[in-house]
């Protein structure tokens, strides 16, 4: 089999019987392009994941991780790859966390060589690590962590690779703060949508609270399907602003208190879509998305506004479709009152594999009893005479 080979990148040393490192101008055209992606075009892609794979491609290390110290002095993996990826959420705390903060007082790179020395012992975390590097991350006079490296044998890091590592820390603490201020935004977006949604809401006692029990519903459901956090919080936050469309329909079809006639049906089905519409200028809201369009879908293809079927439907409107479903039937309305829960889950059981995903009707009946003593006072006590017609 042919071996590979590679062209030699203008400035690289190349060194026998040890990894290349790249050489002055390799390192400078390097970290202009890590400072250039700093914000991200991927909205799920976070500013430090951005350094991290910069310094990869930059110094090659077996292993990094980006630590940002916490509010109560431990240092949180914030970053990992390599070796280090298992590490990905954990904390350094105690007398590491302590050495850590002296180390980084002294601003100063830190070589780790030998095994022997108590820094190495600290922290060359993974078993056959026998040389590593410790950058503080420090912006704006703040301390804020440390950029960590592994190898395997040691690194040929000569001035300029010092330097290099030194400049990536510094963009480490960049991008840290951009990423605070990244998520401030997105909280302050959120914010904004869900008091709209909210107001939508409370000014109908009806539906006052839907919003809320429904995300309850559906961060529950996720736990039990075994969802990543990561997309616990998406489906939590989408659930928050599911129905932000309906602000674009007529109060009078809202609150109709009988059937709607078909025009005003097709009115009502169009809130997904203009909710979509409204989140997608705003960047950051990006991944809320497909649940907010295709919370309506039917597992069978016979929902709208696409028409999607089984696993074409994101899971989280899968999920936001039970949860919306058992609240509005167990929830009094305008035009009839509420059902018993047990009537609402035969209906959703009646339902799995055409309206619903049965496996996600089989996870809420399997934690609702524990999730509705949670939601009994979420719901508004509203007496209404039934009507005879259901929307």
């Amino acid at each position: 089999m042919p071996t590979q080979t590679r062209r030699t990148l203008p400035g690289e040393i190349r060194t026998i019987g040890e990894r290349p490192l790249p050489g002055a101008l390799a390192l400078l055209t390097g970290l202009n392009h890590v400072a250039r992606s700093l914000v991200p075009f991927d909205p799920n892609v976070t500013s430090l994941a951005q350094v991290i794979e910069g310094t990869k491609r930059i110094l090659r290390p077996d292993g990094l991780a980006i630590v940002i110290r916490g509010e109560h002095g431990e240092y949180v993996f914030r970053a990992t790859d390599g070796v280090l990826a298992e590490w990905s959420g954990f904390q350094l705390s105690g007398s590491a966390a302590e050495h850590l903060d002296e180390l980084i007082e002294k601003d100063a790179i830190v070589l780790l060589r030998s095994r022997k020395t108590r820094s190495a012992r600290e922290f060359l975390l993974v078993e056959g690590m026998g040389w590593g590097a410790i950058a503080p991350i420090r912006s704006q006079g703040e301390s804020m962590g440390a950029l960590l490296l592994h190898h395997a044998t040691p690194l040929p890091f000569r001035a300029e690779h010092v330097a290099a590592l030194q400049a990536l820390a510094t963009l480490a603490g960049v991008a840290e703060r951009e990423d605070r201020h990244r998520a401030h935004q997105e909280e302050l977006f959120m914010s904004v949508i869900v008091s709209l949604t909210m107001a939508l809401e409370a000014k109908d006692p009806y539906t006052e609270g839907h919003s809320v029990r429904v995300a309850a519903y559906s961060e529950a459901i996720g736990k039990e399907l075994g969802l990543p956090p990561e997309t616990l919080d998406v489906v939590h936050r989408a659930c928050l602003v599911h129905d932000v469309g309906k602000i674009a329909v007529d109060e009078n079809i809202l609150g109709k208190q009988s059937g709607l006639s078909e025009h005003e049906r097709e009115k009502m089905d169009m809130h997904p879509v203009i909710g979509e519409s409204i989140l997608r200028p705003i960047a950051l809201l990006s991944p809320l998305l497909p649940g907010v369009r295709s919370h309506h879908e039917h597992f069978d293809g016979t929902g709208y506004p696409d028409g999607l079927a089984g696993d074409a439907i994101p899971i989280e409107a899968r999920i936001m479709a039970v949860a919306d479903a058992f609240d509005a039937m167990t929830s009094n309305r305008p035009y009839r009152d509420s059902l018993p829960e047990e009537d609402a889950l035969a209906e959703l059981r009646q339902n799995a594999g055409t309206h619903f995903d049965p496996r996600v009707v089989a996870a809420f009946e399997r934690i609702y009893p524990a999730v509705k003593r949670t939601l009994q006072n979420l719901r508004p006590r509203v007496r209404e005479e039934s009507a005879s017609k259901i929307r």
